[in-house]
């Protein structure tokens, strides 16, 4: 049996160390959602999501192209990010493990955006933001496909509820885990 080329080596050596690093950038977890041609809703919990630009709206998603919910992409051209807030961390699990797929939905706090020309999109009623994109663009990257979506639509939780409290903390995720956020003073 041959040694590992040197660069091989490397190379695996630097995911692995990059992987590490990631674990220790703390990032918001969101459900990506979408339909399927024959009306069926699909998702996928997500930290790699980015704001591209302002002018014109734009947001990014990063999905892996063996995740369920990337020819779905590919066929509709439209998602919704739906921003977790900590209170919903239950939700992580079923969008983050495909033998728990068929829970996805299950909760009643789902709608459905409409569009005429398109038809349905689910959101998360209850999240403290939900963006709904139309892809404008897209490009293949090592194992993910980078999404480029024009925002077409926001909902974003009121800043106060009607008791009086403040708008639900974000779900953070850090090392592998929940994490929490500090308000400031």
């Amino acid at each position: 049996m041959s040694a590992m080329p040197a660069l091989e080596e490397r190379q695996l050596s630097l995911s692995a160390n990059l992987k590490e690093a990631m674990r220790r950038l703390a990032s918001s977890v969101a459900i990506i959602t979408s339909r399927d041609q024959d009306g069926q809703p699909h998702g996928m919990a997500a930290s790699a999501v980015i704001p591209v630009s302002m002018d014109p709206p734009s947001m990014l998603v990063a999905v892996n192209r063996d995740a369920g919910l990337h020819p779905v992409l590919q066929r509709s051209g439209r998602y919704c990010i739906n921003l977790l807030a900590d209170d919903q961390h239950l939700l992580l699990k079923p969008f983050s493990q495909t033998a728990l797929r068929d829970q996805r939905f299950r909760s009643d706090d789902w709608r459905d955006a409409w569009s005429p020309a398109d038809g349905p999109l689910p959101w998360l009623d209850g999240a403290p933001a939900a963006i709904e994109c139309e892809v404008d663009q897209f490009m293949d990257y090592g194992t993910h496909t980078l999404f480029v979506g024009r925002v077409v639509n926001v909902r974003c939780a009121s800043a106060e509820s009607s008791t009086g409290t403040t708008a639900p903390q974000p779900l953070v995720w850090l090392a592998g885990q929940r994490a929490r956020l500090v308000s400031p003073i």
